[in-house]
């Protein structure tokens, strides 16, 4: 049955009224917020004995860490010089699903090699892999998404490192969204703990090459700097219940820094404070910054992760500013990175590969004498009905 808007009107008038009341709370807050990242813009050292102190009680704090820089830096990009070789990568995938008629699983990486400056036309390519039944089928039963996920996300690194490692000057590699992996109980996954591994393998190949690898975030939600300002807000006694009690609820990061950060600049360079942070070690250690890559009048702020190596180098961190920039300004009014929007139009696949994918498995199976297995009966009520799954 169709919604039933009559229903939904009242609700819709009764969210109105919560949407002004929670606004007002939320000015009030990112005020409140500003304040505090004025008052210690210049006091990381005592930020940084806070944040240590509610580490104590609360091991699993996310947190932005505080570096060198005031909290209140917004620094120009560097006009860029010369050639700039840009590599980009984006993955999608495919979870086995038993509701299918046979379960199989792929991994596809699309990457753009774009050489800025150059006038050449930029190349593109793609990976396909097929899960073997020895990935799909395991001890504790058929592979979740979480595993896949992260298959992915540890290809795309890898990928990249095998194309910068072929190229002799400096090579900037671009991902969308965060360098550090969702993982959870790592320790009591030997499968995500050794894909992790792999992870880390693949920034280490990078780090020794001197490869500038970063993480772009598009319309960024999180709030490590907020969270950071909250603990200023806790006496000792109250440090304990860091994490847990939010003063400072719903703002987030790019709220705070967009009313200062004009079109063009960054922010200072945080460090990350999280439950798997210190997994990132010596020169993975993982910093960030806020770019805005807006325009005067339309502040649009992204979330740039790197590596400490990364900001270690010299001039590393202003080369990638204006490359994020000029490939941000390439999308006109929609500012994004133009290389990982076309790695991301080559990676992705349809409902109707999956299906072709689903055919060709189900004919080699019947080559050989076996059966090929049949749809599920509630995936064949959805595809009936003709509901459409797309797979990014």
């Amino acid at each position: 049955m169709p919604l039933d808007f009559q229903q939904l009107s009242n609700q819709i008038h009764q969210l109105g009224e919560q949407a002004v009341a929670r606004e007002e709370r939320l000015r009030q807050n990112q005020e409140n917020a500003l304040q505090l990242l004025a008052t210690y813009q210049t006091r990381g050292d005592e930020l940084r004995e806070i944040l240590a102190e509610a580490l104590k009680h609360n091991d699993r704090l996310r947190s932005a860490i505080p570096g060198a820089e005031s909290l209140m830096e917004h620094r120009v990009a560097a006009p860029r010089n010369g050639l700039a070789l840009v590599l980009a990568a984006d993955g999608s995938q495919i979870i086995p699903d038993r509701h299918a008629p046979v379960m199989f699983g792929v991994i596809n990486i699309g990457s753009l090699s774009m050489r800025m400056g150059s006038g050449e036309t930029p190349q593109q390519a793609v990976e396909t892999r097929l899960l073997s039944y020895d990935v799909v089928y395991t001890p504790n039963g058929v592979i979740g998404e979480e595993v896949v996920q992260l298959m992915r996300d540890s290809r795309e690194r890898t990928y990249l490192a095998d194309l910068a490692e072929r190229e002799s000057q400096t090579v900037f590699t671009l991902t969308d969204g965060p360098l550090e992996p969702f993982v959870q109980d790592l320790d009591q996954r030997p499968d995500l703990k050794q894909l992790f591994n792999q992870y880390l393998a693949a920034l280490r190949r990078m780090a020794s090459r001197g490869v500038c690898a970063a993480g772009y975030v598009d319309k960024p939600g999180s709030d490590l700097v907020v969270r950071l300002l909250e603990l200023t807000m806790l006496d000792g006694v109250r440090l304990r219940d860091a994490g847990k009690v939010r003063l400072l609820e719903g703002v987030t990061d790019a709220a705070l820094l967009r009313d200062f950060l004009q079109p063009g600049e960054r922010s200072a360079i945080f460090g990350i404070q999280s439950p798997t942070s210190h997994l990132f070690a010596d020169d993975l250690e993982l910093r960030f910054f806020y770019l805005n890559v807006g325009h005067p009048g339309r502040p649009w702020l992204a979330r740039v992760e790197i590596p400490a190596w990364v900001e270690h180098a010299d001039g590393l961190v202003d080369q990638l500013q204006g490359i994020l920039l000029e490939q941000a300004q390439f999308m006109g009014n929609q500012p994004y990175p133009y290389v990982l929007h076309r790695a991301h139009e080559i990676a992705v696949v349809t409902y109707e590969e999956r299906r072709q994918v689903e055919d060709l498995l189900s004919l080699e199976l019947i080559r050989r004498g076996l059966p090929a297995g049949e749809v599920s009966r509630k995936q064949y009520a959805k595809d009936i009905t003709g509901k459409r799954t797309r797979y990014a």
